[in-house]
This record gives C-alpha cells, sequence and structure tokens, in this order.
C-alpha cells in the first residue's frame, strides 16, 4: 500500500517520480546459477564513452552512376541479333549484339583503294629510283646535269608520294584497330565478312536495352546500358532537419537479408530536391557477392554528428520500472541490485548514463528484462 502510494504521488509530483520509484525497488535481487543460466544473464563494465544519436531511414540500392556503361556503334548498319535481355550478368569481352555494319564496308572498300594506291607509289618510287641510279653512272655523258636534277626532283616527289599513301593507310588501319576493334567492339578487318558485334567491356548487368533485331543503328544511339554492380549507392532521402546532423563519414547501416551492412556517408545533397523537399545522402558500398540489387528498398539508420559523452551502457540493459529508467548492477555471480538512472541519449544500440552509475560498475545486459519481470512480481505481491 505504501508503494502504492507513493507512485500516486509521483503521478502528481513529477520531482518526486525518481524517489518513488528508488522505494519501489527492492534492495537487491537474487538469482541461483540455474536460473542465471537459464537466462542468459550477460554483464557489461561501465566505461565513459561518446554516443551519437540515430536516424532511422529508408534506403534504396542504386547503380553507381560513374560505373554505368552505355553501349553504341561505331558504325551504322542494321542489327542481326540481339545476344542478351535486361538483367543478363555478362561478362568481359562477351558478345552482346551483331549487326551488318555498312561503314565497316565503306572503310575496307577505302582501305582496298588506299593499299592500290600504295602499291603504284611504291612502283614509281622504284622506278624513279632507277632512273636517278642511271642518271648518276651516265651523268655529263649521255645524260645531262640538268636531265639528272630533274630525275632527282622525280624522285624526291616519289618518295613524298609513299609518305602520303603510307599515311592514309596507317590512319585507316588506327581506325579498324581502335574503333571498329576496340574494348566494346569487334570487326573483322580481312576477308569478305563485314558484321560487327558489340561486346561487354567489363562484368557487369544489362540494365537497360532499346534496340531489337532487323532496327537500323547509328553512331550517336545508346543501345544498352551495362552497370558495373562490383558496387552500388545505397540512397537515403531525409529532411533538411535531419540532414544538418548528418556529414560525409557518418556511418550507416543498412539491414539485409544476409545481416546488416555497414557503410559511410559519402556525399550530403548541398540542395533539397524540389519535387520531394528531402536531400539525397549517398554511401558507396562493395558489392562482391551481387547480393545489393538496384530497386531494392531497406531499413538502415544513420549515425548523426552530435555525440553525448558520458557513462556509456547498452540500451538493453536499460528497463522501464515505475516510468523511470532503471538498470541491474551486478553485486555478484547471483546478485544484482537495480537503480534509478538518468538517460541522456539512447540510440537503439547504447545509452549514456549521466547520473546513477559509477565507472567500473557491471550492469546486467542480456537478461535484464526477466530481473525487470522478478521486481515487477514482486511489487505485485506487496500490493
Amino acid at each position: 500500500m505504501k508503494k502504492l502510494l507513493l507512485l500516486c504521488f509521483a503521478s502528481a509530483f513529477p520531482q518526486f517520480a525518481a524517489y518513488a520509484a528508488e522505494q519501489a525497488l527492492p534492495a537487491d535481487i537474487s538469482l541461483d546459477a540455474a536460473a542465471v543460466s537459464h537466462e542468459g544473464i550477460t554483464v557489461f563494465p561501465v566505461a565513459s564513452g561518446t554516443v551519437f544519436p540515430s536516424i532511422p531511414v529508408v534506403c534504396h540500392v542504386m547503380p553507381d552512376t560513374t560505373r554505368l556503361v552505355h553501349i553504341h556503334p561505331v558504325g551504322s548498319g542494321k542489327v542481326l541479333a540481339v545476344l542478351v535481355q535486361p538483367g543478363t550478368h555478362v561478362r568481359q569481352g562477351q558478345p552482346l549484339l551483331r549487326y551488318q555494319d555498312h561503314s565497316l564496308h565503306a572503310a575496307k572498300l577505302q582501305d582496298a583503294q588506299i593499299q592500290a594506291a600504295l602499291t603504284a607509289a611504291i612502283a614509281a618510287q622504284h622506278d624513279a629510283a632507277q632512273a636517278v641510279q642511271r642518271a648518276q653512272l651516265l651523268a655529263g655523258q649521255a645524260v645531262s646535269i640538268a636531265e639528272l636534277h630533274r630525275r632527282q626532283d622525280a624522285l624526291a616527289q616519289a618518295n613524298a608520294n609513299v609518305r602520303t599513301r603510307q599515311a592514309d593507310a596507317d590512319t585507316l588501319g588506327h581506325r579498324f584497330k581502335e574503333e571498329f576493334n576496340s574494348v566494346s567492339e569487334q570487326g573483322a578487318r580481312k576477308g569478305r565478312d563485314e558484321t560487327s558485334t558489340l561486346i561487354a567491356p567489363v562484368d557487369g548487368v544489362v540494365q537497360t536495352l532499346d534496340i531489337s533485331v532487323a532496327a537500323d543503328l547509328s553512331p550517336a544511339q545508346d543501345v544498352m546500358t551495362l552497370a558495373d554492380l562490383s558496387s552500388v549507392w545505397v540512397v537515403s532521402d531525409v529532411t533538411p532537419e535531419q540532414a544538418a546532423h548528418i556529414q560525409p563519414g557518418a556511418q550507416q547501416s543498412t539491414v539485409t537479408t544476409a545481416g546488416p551492412v555497414i557503410s559511410h556517408i559519402n556525399t550530403v545533397g548541398a540542395m533539397a530536391s524540389a519535387l520531394t523537399g528531402l536531400v539525397r545522402l549517398i554511401s558507396i558500398v562493395p558489392n562482391p557477392t551481387g547480393a545489393l540489387v538496384p530497386g531494392m528498398v531497406l531499413n538502415g539508420t544513420l549515425t548523426g554528428k552530435d555525440g553525448v559523452r558520458g557513462l556509456v551502457v547498452p540500451s538493453e540493459a536499460i528497463q522501464k520500472i515505475a516510468g523511470q529508467s532503471v538498470v541491474f548492477i551486478q553485486k555478484d555471480n547471483t546478485h544484482y541490485h537495480p537503480v534509478v538512472v538518468d538517460v541522456a541519449i539512447d540510440n537503439g544500440e547504447q545509452a549514456v548514463i549521466h547520473t546513477g552509475l559509477k565507472e567500473g560498475e557491471h550492469v546486467v545486459a542480456h537478461g535484464s528484462f526477466a530481473l525487470r519481470s522478478v521486481v515487477e512480481l514482486a511489487g505485485m505481491d506487496a500490493d
């Protein structure tokens, strides 16, 4: 009855609430060794530290836009075969699409003309060189000095023509090597085959596909997009008020089916979206197994920057009894003493206690709910 009166008085006068709670608590709680083992009671040493507030957020997974590869052909032509679908996982060098390459056909015709011109230029160079050689042997006799100079000028022109034709051949050869055959395309240089194949320049997943068989292609056209998902963005949209408490480097914990994924905020948006009024936070997360798929919606928590320093205990150590926060101090292996504490901050994992504890004391973490039940049962029996 005395406890009931104290609690009623405390409800009318809040300043007596702590006193009422302390009066309602037993001096100690005793459990035998079997009960301690059965409840799985664990203790945590009280020590000074800093706890940062946590902000619950809803996250979604996006491809890292710096790892998106837009595939487009070098030449123009018509699609012969599409070898992948959206969502297909591809390896570097894997064929994606084949097309009849009209640009390759034109380049091969040009190559044939350039090679013929180069052959003719080399032959003319050879003739001019022989003419100069003969003139040098007969100079001043059967061949005048003026004729020798004319033939030397003709040889110089033939040499210049060979260099020009060779430069044309080298330029086209570079185009065959670097354009028609590159990290994203393979085209046949030899023979009459004028088919080009678009290939994957990286390991990734086909995100978009905007082409079909028999469609026309042009060099400016993006036919598909590959995403390298070895790392992804975990994006959170928060209110400007919440964003004010987050800074780059802040820890983010994202809940997945495989367990929490710990990352850090890489960027905090400089301004809120005009559509949603929210600020975007981006965390770059390694994704070696591909478990994080773009489009996923996940729950997460962000760590704020305004930490509170004091004596730190696990959040599960704190129990509510008679409206007050209570922790249980371990006296020995079977005795525990309940005390009312002043909680400065509790982020769901750790809490800072400002009054009620001393550094070095050991409080019950897991199992504190069982001790709370003992206290409440004892209070019911007393009433």
